[in-house]
């Protein structure tokens, strides 16, 4: 009889003789045929209890993410609600007394009002992205949404100096209100976080059963140990840079989660222009 500790105070027993085997193995075949089996029966078991510590282990790292990220989240909420009081308790008290100043502090208190609801409808989506739902992919023409987003980036950035290839006519089984999210988001961040001058280059195109989304920018890019990340998600990778450009700093986290929920794989590098390169591969189905 062997026992065999295993992780977390389980054991498992196996009890076998093996003087038998030594004899002639025509004599012992159905033995020696029963010790394969529980020797096979031993790996899966062991195989099975590897991976389920592996998976906690997994689970317990995107939970320490996640506890980050919301302190972040509380932490921004919390420099706009400030701004809002201060200014509120000033109008309030009549503090402010010409009619100048008191449109300065009304468009101030504006700008984080609408800080405040892009944050909270970010973190809206990431909770919805991250919940084990179901959705029912329909038939997406991510072609043409992605040359409706870049003209719209064109039109709203019309310095920047942009290189495109897009295949035309690339279908995939998805989401749509979250692919169109997740482009945005790539653009969004270029127009936030780089020079207006800085150039971009677009390119899509499909390869075997999977369409491959490559962005790529002139900016400052991501620190240089975001690049080493094997997750994305629950990540903000630069802290201030939010704060400095009124974004909510959480999306690249979102894009992930997209990608994740469309069963593909993104990774990011720095960019042959210098800023930030961003590959998605998602399944065509």
């Amino acid at each position: 009889m062997k026992s065999i500790p295993l992780p977390e105070k389980e054991f498992l027993v196996v009890a076998i003789s093996t003087a038998d085997l030594e004899k002639d193995w025509r004599q012992n075949f159905s033995r020696l045929l029963a010790f394969l089996f529980l020797a096979n029966l031993l790996a899966i078991a062991l195989s099975f209890i590897l991976l389920r510590n592996n998976s906690r282990k997994l689970e317990q790292q995107s939970l320490l993410r996640m506890q980050r990220f919301l302190s972040d989240a509380a932490h921004e909420l919390r420099t706009p609600l400030t701004v809002i009081k201060g200014y509120s308790e000033l109008l309030g008290s009549h503090k402010i007394e010409t009619k100048e100043d008191q449109e300065k502090a009304f468009t101030r208190v504006d700008h984080e009002v609408k800080r405040m609801e892009s944050l909270i409808n970010d973190l809206l989506l990431s909770a919805e992205l991250n919940e084990a739902t179901h959705l029912d992919f329909e038939k997406y023409d991510i072609s043409a949404s992605l040359k409706t987003h870049l003209q719209d980036f064109e039109i709203l950035s019309p310095d920047r100096v942009i290189e495109s290839t897009i295949e035309s006519g690339l279908h995939m089984k998805a989401s749509g209100d979250h692919i169109d999210r997740l482009i945005q988001n790539i653009f969004s961040n270029i127009r936030r976080h780089t020079p207006v001058s800085a150039p971009v280059i677009v390119q899509l195109k499909s390869k075997g059963k999977e369409v491959q989304l490559h962005i790529e920018d002139g900016g400052p890019g991501l620190p240089e140990d975001a690049y080493k990340k094997a997750s994305y998600e629950f990540e903000r990778f630069d802290r201030s840079r939010s704060r400095d450009t009124g974004g909510s700093g959480l999306g690249l986290s979102i894009i992930a989660a997209i990608v994740k929920e469309h069963s593909g794989s993104i990774s990011m590098s720095k960019s042959s222009l210098g800023g930030l390169a961003i590959h998605i591969q998602l399944p065509i189905k």
